[in-house]
């Protein structure tokens, strides 16, 4: 018996706090709850990728890393990000963060969990 599962996230409006100063308060809250989000999941791949040393991988930090934990444990799991980006220079330092994060994420290797060096 074979068993899959495929997972979409959508990430979209994780903005930085300064530039959502007019927006209403529901929308601030939202984007510091992608953030918070994001964050949880950043520590997730970094306790994964240093193997052995760490004995807990922080899955409960977030919805989004206890939804994502199948995507990431297992010899059979993959993962893949898809990251929007703006070619527009006033988006430029967004841009910049979102490949920073998709680099990191890409260079996960799924057998060892390490990240590779770059």
């Amino acid at each position: 018996v074979e068993h899959s599962r495929f997972s979409f996230i959508d990430l979209a409006g994780s903005e930085r706090g300064a530039d959502t100063s007019s927006a209403s308060r529901s929308t601030r809250l939202e984007g510091a709850d992608i953030n918070t989000s994001l964050l949880a999941l950043k520590e997730v791949i970094r306790a994964l990728a240093t193997g052995g040393s760490m004995t807990h991988i922080p899955f409960r930090g977030s919805k989004l890393t206890q939804v994502l934990k199948d995507s990431f444990v297992g010899e059979n799991s993959r993962c893949c990000m898809v990251a929007c980006v703006s070619p527009s220079i006033a988006n430029c330092e967004q841009t910049l963060n979102t490949l920073r994060y998709a680099d990191r994420v890409k260079e996960r290797n799924p057998e060892s969990g390490a990240l590779s060096s770059s």
